[in-house]
């Protein structure tokens, strides 16, 4: 069996098929609904501008909690992670 004609990565179908499962489905989207919309939809949805993108990330950064100053520039709080190879078995 070949490879997807849309996708390039997964196995077809069926031996006749030219694309596999997943991108069948976008296809038959496209074909309901017409692909100038299906485009139209995929571009407002999945892709962002500049002020999209800055607009999401002042949305998330209030909802982050905040830093403590005095652990921003510094690592001395670290604590290493014990491991299997610092574990001596007896």
């Amino acid at each position: 069996m070949g490879y997807c004609k849309f996708c390039e990565t997964k196995p077809v179908e069926n031996w006749f098929g030219s694309f596999c499962k997943d991108c069948r489905q976008i296809k038959n989207l496209g074909n309901v609904y017409g692909f100038p919309r299906t485009l139209e939809i995929l571009k407002k949805c999945c892709i962002r501008d500049e002020n999209q993108l800055e607009k999401k990330i002042r949305n998330h950064k209030h909802r982050l909690p905040s830093i403590p100053e005095e652990l921003e520039h510094t690592d001395e709080t670290y604590e290493k992670p014990t491991t299997r190879k610092s574990v001596k078995f007896k």
